[in-house]
């Protein structure tokens, strides 16, 4: 049996890191695609965001710098660049530094000084280098190994050549099972030739086609997927002997330690094509979560459980997944929070169209992707079984969407089914309308894709609100600023949660 390594983060940050998780997963099944969009913007979780950034600085950016240092001095291999992308390095070097000037700026800063002269600061280090554009003697290393000592993600360049791309110079150091001191040199498409299922549907052809035609200052993210045991960023082919037994030992642990080991790895993977080179350079970021993190948010709990069942056998093989990937799934189901008495429980998935309807309303609340997609899935259903209307709102917290949410609730049909989608408060709320509109609960269902706050009916002021907490959280009563705590006990008839006074101060919850 081998020894997992590295240890778990603090306690502090792993919060950190959930409410940054990039959760990989719009529904409730996978397969290959391309999955592109334009990056630069913040993507909404059920825990928080990520993605506001090309280059992430989080909790674990010492760490991982380490650990990457450690790699490279052990296997030289991780790191190449062939001569002719000495200016593509250049290039990325100088890239990735004004990312992070503008990202950070607190701890980090790009200042010209002359043509072609700059000096780079990053507090977080310690560093302060003066450098000249394309002068070796300037820098204390290689430019592209320099500023991999610098951020987390892993760097590939790509040239781009009688109509392909090759993978010609790179830092990995946290590969997923493939070999990148192999791999220099090859075409992109013949680095992917192993991934099943790509080339027959398609998928890496596309992709080649994209990346061809990337444009400078327009850069483009993707995610993928693994699971990994153990929180181990290298595990690459070169390192199977270390890693690759932990795939039999995983089998025979307890529960307890299967939550803790088994991790869902997910690379956030930057496209962008440098200004001056024109190389494309690829940046992978690896983020980890253990199941037992993982499963603290109930939808990423829920959703993954799916994915794994559904996986087919030869994707599971080629992630390396498929000796534990159904026990996976089975813990994932397993650690479903126990329902509490007087509190709702929500269903693990969205419910099936009755297709006894006269009609359907379906009302999809905030503007996340999860709500999105169960809306449209819904919707698809139904409009092939009876007259559908679908209702898109921001927030039941505003005046104007829920005058808009009654007046459309009080024209429905006898005999309509009313489907609702999005977060707790604003389901509660929306449920709550439809009863006091006659609808009763053969006809009502629900889908709540975010627990993290509710309505609150304080006992004192007699106003209901939305709170950021749950049931046993001490908060401040918006209205009439007292400490309350919410308790577990929900009225269907008012759809919110009871509080009242309390002596202990309230606990902050992060927002982000």
């Amino acid at each position: 049996m081998t020894t997992i390594l590295p240890t778990h983060p603090h306690q502090d940050d792993l919060a950190e890191l959930v409410a940054g998780f990039p959760f990989p997963f719009p529904a409730d099944s996978y397969r290959y695609s391309t999955n592109v969009e334009p990056a630069g913007s913040a993507v909404g979780t059920a825990a928080g965001h990520w993605g506001r950034a090309l280059v992430d600085v989080d909790a674990e950016y010492h760490r991982e710098l380490a650990e990457r240092a450690a790699v490279l001095a052990s296997d030289p291999t991780r790191h190449a660049v062939l001569p002719h992308m000495v200016p593509a390095a250049w290039d990325a070097m100088l890239t990735l530094m004004r990312e992070l000037a503008v990202a950070y700026p607190d701890q980090m800063r790009l200042t010209a000084l002359e043509p072609d002269t700059w000096l780079w600061s990053n507090d977080l280090l310690g560093v302060e280098q003066w450098f000249r554009y394309g002068d070796p003697a300037t820098l204390p290393d290689e430019p592209l190994r320099y500023i991999t000592g610098q951020v987390q993600e892993d760097v590939a360049l790509l040239d781009q050549r009688a109509d392909q791309l090759f993978v010609d110079a790179g830092v990995i150091t946290f590969a997923a099972d493939w070999s990148f001191g192999f791999d220099v040199g090859m075409s992109f498409l013949e680095i992917h030739g192993p991934v099943p299922r790509v080339r027959k549907l398609g998928v890496i052809t596309r992709a080649h086609e994209f990346l061809k035609r990337l444009e400078p200052h327009r850069p483009y993210r993707r995610t993928n997927w693994t699971l990994t045991i153990g929180r181990r960023l290298d595990v690459s082919t070169e390192g199977y002997p270390e890693w690759g037994p932990d795939r039999e030992m995983i089998q025979h642990v307890g529960d307890d330690e299967f939550g803790r080991l088994v991790h869902l790895r997910v690379e956030v993977q930057h496209l962008i094509r440098l200004p001056d080179s024109g190389a494309v350079m690829f940046l992978i970021r690896t983020y980890m979560l253990p199941l037992d993190r993982l499963a603290t948010v109930d939808m990423w709990r829920r959703r993954t459980a799916e994915v794994l069942s559904d996986l087919p056998a030869d994707m599971a093989d080629y992630k390396g997944i498929i000796k534990y990937k159904d026990r996976a799934a089975a813990w994932l189901r397993a650690a479903a929070p126990t329902p509490q008495p007087g509190v709702p429980a929500w269903p693990t998935r969205p419910a099936e169209i009755d297709t006894a309807g006269a009609g359907f309303l379906i009302v999809a609340i905030g503007g996340d992707a999860e709500t999105g997609h169960v809306a449209a899935t819904w919707v698809k259903a139904a409009e092939a079984a009876a007259p559908t209307r679908l209702l898109v709102l921001d927030s039941l917290d505003t005046d104007a969407d829920r005058h808009t949410l009654d007046q459309v609730l009080h024209e429905k049909r006898t005999g309509s089914r009313i489907l609702v989608v999005g977060g707790q408060f604003d389901v509660l709320v929306a449920l709550t309308a439809a009863r006091a509109a006659g609808a009763i609960a053969d006809e009502l269902s629900a889908y709540v894709t975010d627990t993290s706050d509710l309505p609150m009916y304080c006992a004192h002021c007699h106003q209901t609100s939305r709170v950021v907490a749950g049931p046993g959280d001490v908060v401040v009563c918006p209205e009439c600023d007292r400490n309350v705590e919410i308790h577990a006990h929900h009225s269907a008839v008012r759809g919110s949660f009871l509080a009242s006074q309390s002596d202990v101060p309230p606990v902050e919850r992060s927002t982000s």
